[in-house]
């Protein structure tokens, strides 16, 4: 009876092991880094930057920065939604910073400004707590500004992205 229990914990753990293994293993992640500004999410078609805006920001200022940022040659960036933020939570473990948030996406604060407004206030969404809560407009306090594009090709593409200079 011993061995039975024994081979049977074996057997599960083995299992559980291959199970983990398969959903680490890169032909299965979700999140890929395209150079080193982008990360694609295959889940969602979403291209997202590798960081946030790295310090306090009001929700103006974060619109504006999201609109001017260019990376990959990419000049069509906008301030995401707040279901779109929703989409990067990951409850089943923390990065290493401490927040429920793909390794391949920096932030250096809990929470993101979203694009949703409301008298005065617009959404925001926390990696910390996995909460939506409404900030003020002017609030800067813990928040950051994280950009995100549509992935895929459209007509308008080529209109949105930065050609590099031939030589004269």
């Amino acid at each position: 009876m011993r061995f039975i229990v024994i081979f049977a914990v074996v057997v599960f753990s083995c299992g559980f092991y291959q199970a983990v293994a398969a959903q680490d293993s890169p032909a299965n992640e979700r999140f890929q880094a395209v150079g080193e500004d982008i990360v694609y999410d295959s889940q969602t078609g979403l291209m997202w930057a590798a960081r946030d805006n790295g310090r306090d920001i009001d929700w103006y200022d974060a619109e504006y920065y999201c609109k001017e940022f260019v990376a990959g040659g990419y000049t069509d960036w906008r301030l995401p939604s707040i279901d779109e933020l929703s989409s990067l939570y990951t409850r089943e473990r923390k990065n290493k910073d401490g927040y429920f948030i793909t390794d391949y996406i920096t932030i250096t604060d809990c929470c993101v400004w979203s694009a949703d407004t409301n008298m005065g206030g617009a959404s925001v969404f926390s990696y910390k707590s996995g909460r939506k809560p409404a900030g003020f407009l002017g609030d800067t306090y813990q928040l950051r500004a994280l950009p995100v594009r549509e992935a895929e090709k459209k007509e308008s593409d080529d209109n949105n992205k930065v050609m590099p200079r031939s030589a004269d």
